[in-house]
């Protein structure tokens, strides 16, 4: 896709001439956040460029489309809050949207290191939940962002395998890790962590509803956003370095999958993707920056689609320990199979505190369907037709770290060097509350760098 206006500058990176766009924003990375920014500058009449490493927009949204009957399966991000933002957002994109309860028909638990069946957690999950729910609203705070107090609640930053026993929420905690998978080992974790997603708001769309996308392709939404942004996304492609100062222009040398360079010239830069890895070797990061990053460590998540002939239609079977506290999977596991709107496809889900190769990840799933063998079910060799990695997944700090001010630090860094910072990293990994994140920090955008264009203008 073209890229306006065009001029010719040599690029610091490459001794070839360079394509040079000028845009107010650049930002990095095209999922959820990252393409909701830039839709919301646009409409504020500002210019942006999003540079995406893969070849669609949409992160950790996967939708397989089977060639057989055409029918969509959502594997990655697949339900939404029913909130004004997701509301705008697809109105805007022309994306309909039905709202239900989740439906997971039979629910079977199986311990998937011996096979055999495991009886639920006991307890009153209603009332487990309503005293979670009466300590969530003592924090208003953790709806939105990381405003945490400068001295942390003890409640935030226990481990959650003790807040639970303080408060007697056990029979609440397959539902929590449920909606909480991808994250480390959930009864270590901080509890803060764990009250973010699954929050006050994730409480009443459970019981209310969420939003599905009317045609359950979530794809679609992405789709649709890249037709609406035209030229301004650079698909297949990475920031190699930069060049970021306060109120300067920001200079960020990009590489095309086929070795094209173009040199972006903004006024400022959104990171709306975790602060981590090769995204990090090519910017310019400095003391300050590097300091808060080096601090994050994150848990290892994958989603693949199986097909499998002789799985019992509408069966979902949850991963539980027979002899774990409150029968929570070890890490490695798969953590559901799910059924799907296609026959014999399967949805499931695996977390890792460790990296794993694809090979890995997949033949560990195959095992564990294998083993349901032990549990009565006569299932066919399984066949993989899709296959997510949604690493780094859920970037998290310890809890001195929490305590010591890690994220007032955070906080402090939005706009420093005319730097912004947007998605799961700066909220938690829902589509809704990311997209709530940008509209609250789009005003600090338009009052820091960009406050010169409208003096120039």
């Amino acid at each position: 896709m073209p890229f306006e206006p065009r001029m010719k500058r040599r690029s610091s990176s490459s001794s070839r001439d360079a394509d040079v766009i000028r845009r107010d924003v650049c930002i990095i990375g095209g999922g959820s956040s990252g393409t909701y920014a830039a839709l919301s500058l646009r409409q504020l009449n500002l210019t942006v460029v999003v540079v995406e490493r893969n070849g669609r927009l949409g992160g950790h949204t996967n939708t397989y489309i089977d060639p057989t009957t055409g029918t969509p399966v959502d594997f990655g991000v697949n339900l939404f809050e029913d909130s004004p933002e997701t509301v705008d957002f697809f109105t805007q994109l022309n994306v309909p949207t039905v709202k239900a309860i989740p439906s997971g028909g039979q629910i079977v638990r199986i311990d998937f290191e011996t096979g055999e069946p495991v009886e639920p957690y006991p307890g009153n999950v209603t009332e487990a939940l309503r005293r979670y729910a009466e300590i969530l609203q003592q924090y208003p705070y953790l709806a939105a962002g990381w405003n945490l107090p400068d001295e942390v609640p003890e409640d935030l930053v226990m481990p959650f395998g003790q807040f639970v026993e303080t408060y007697d929420l056990g029979a609440a905690v397959e539902l929590i890790s449920i909606y909480s998978q991808g994250v480390r080992y959930w009864l270590d974790y901080p509890t803060v962590y764990m009250m973010k997603f699954v929050s006050l708001a994730m409480l009443g769309a459970i019981e209310t509803g969420f939003l599905f996308t009317a045609r359950h392709n979530n794809g679609e939404v992405y789709e649709a956003a890249l037709e609406e942004l035209e030229g301004d996304v650079m698909l297949h492609s990475v920031v190699m370095n930069a060049s970021r100062s306060d109120d300067e222009t920001h200079w960020l040398t990009v590489q095309s999958w086929d070795g094209e360079i173009t040199v972006i010239e903004a006024d400022a830069t959104i990171l709306a993707v975790p602060p981590t890895g090769p995204v990090l070797e090519g910017l310019d990061v400095d003391e300050s920056e590097s300091r808060l990053f080096d601090q994050f460590i994150y848990g290892h998540y994958y989603a693949g689609l199986v097909r499998v002939e002789g799985y019992p239609e509408g069966l979902q079977i949850i991963n539980r320990g027979a002899d774990t506290p409150y029968a929570l999977p070890s890490l490695p596991c798969t953590f559901l199979i799910n059924p799907t709107a296609v026959p014999d496809i399967l949805m499931v889900s695996y977390g890792s505190e460790d990296p794993m190769t694809e090979a890995e990840v997949q033949a560990a799933i195959v095992e564990d369907l294998f083993r349901l063998s032990d549990a009565g079910y006569d299932l066919g060799d399984p066949e993989f037709v899709a296959f997510a990695d949604h690493s780094p997944f859920e970037m998290s700090v310890s809890s001195e770290a929490i305590e010591a001010g890690f994220y007032q630090d955070l906080n402090e860094l939005q706009g420093y060097r005319n730097t912004y910072y947007v998605g799961a990293t700066w909220e938690y990994p829902g589509s809704s509350a990311i997209w709530r994140g940008v509209d609250q920090l789009l005003p600090s955008i338009m009052e820091g760098p960009l406050a010169r264009k409208w003096q120039r203008l």
